[in-house]
């Protein structure tokens, strides 16, 4: 028997098993104290994705508390990756919507934001 997991529970799976993941870049392990704060989005992204990229930009600019995750660090952020409903990068997880692709004006509207220009 096959059972669903939803974006909120996967989100907290996500955050619990996040602590053991490095991030790809070598330079900081996240640990219990980085994750511990909830997160406005989770954004899953591949070091070598040019859409993750201007996400990550988006998100900077716009001061979004986001959780990246890089689906190529571990078999586990993999994993987590494709439970979302991952099939490309970046893959944006806002409470229950589920926005694939590089796409400001969702991202915005997800978070209540002003419009993207």
């Amino acid at each position: 028997m096959t059972m669903r997991i939803g974006i909120p529970a996967l989100m907290l799976v996500l955050l619990g098993l996040s602590a053991a993941m490095l991030w790809r870049s070598g330079q900081q392990q996240m640990v219990a104290a980085d994750i511990s704060a909830e997160h406005e989005l989770v954004f899953f992204s591949a070091p070598w994705c040019g859409y993750c990229d201007r996400a990550r930009d988006w998100f900077d600019e716009q001061r979004v508390d986001y959780l990246e995750v890089n689906i190529e660090s571990s078999t586990e952020a993999h994993r987590l990756w494709r439970e979302a409903g991952g099939r490309g990068v970046p893959l944006v997880l806002v409470g229950e919507q589920r926005i694939p692709g590089y796409a400001p004006a969702a991202y915005a509207s997800a978070l209540n934001l002003a419009p993207a220009h």
